[in-house]
């Protein structure tokens, strides 16, 4: 008697016809979760070409970095700051400070903390760091397919001075 004839023809003919779709699902399934995996860039450093090179030495460190991503779409207190990039407040007001004597950030006195906020050359740290160091893989494929489309560039911070040769 053999194992085929215990299981009826329906199921038989369900997991044959289903199989190779499962197989398939999986596939995709573990290609996304390799794509939404967190990138962690630990000590690797990135050289920023379109920013000078104060602003390329400060967004090497992985704490401003994740100061400005938390600034990005809102203004905050220095202490909520430094709960979401899970830091201690005196380390986080020597980040601040350092990305506000950049021109990075700003920040205005609201009742006894500062309130900071991302300068308009901060919003271009924030869209440079969000292209050289995207958070995921899934992040990076697609600010790399913006780029060849031609859909999304980063400008030079500070654009070259044209020479103007007179003859």
């Amino acid at each position: 008697m053999s194992f085929h004839s215990f299981i009826p023809a329906v199921v038989t003919d369900f997991l044959l016809f289903s199989l190779p779709y499962l197989i398939m699902l999986l596939v995709i399934l573990q290609i996304l979760k390799s794509l939404t995996k967190k990138k962690d860039y630990g000590q690797k450093t990135i050289e920023i070409k379109e920013a000078p090179l104060e602003i390329t030495n400060l967004l090497k460190d992985g704490k401003k970095r994740q100061i400005l991503r938390a600034l990005e779409k809102e203004k905050k207190y220095m202490s909520a700051i430094s709960k979401e990039i899970n830091d201690n407040a005196p380390r986080t007001r020597y980040h601040l400070k350092q990305l506000e004597k950049s021109g990075l950030v700003k920040s205005f006195k609201l009742a006894r903390e500062a309130y900071f906020f991302v300068t308009e050359k901060g919003k271009w740290a924030v869209d440079a760091i969000n292209y050289y160091y995207p958070r995921t893989n899934w992040q990076l494929l697609i600010s790399r397919v913006k780029k060849l489309l031609g859909i999304f560039e980063i400008k030079r911070l500070i654009p070259r001075k044209k020479i103007i040769e007179s003859l």
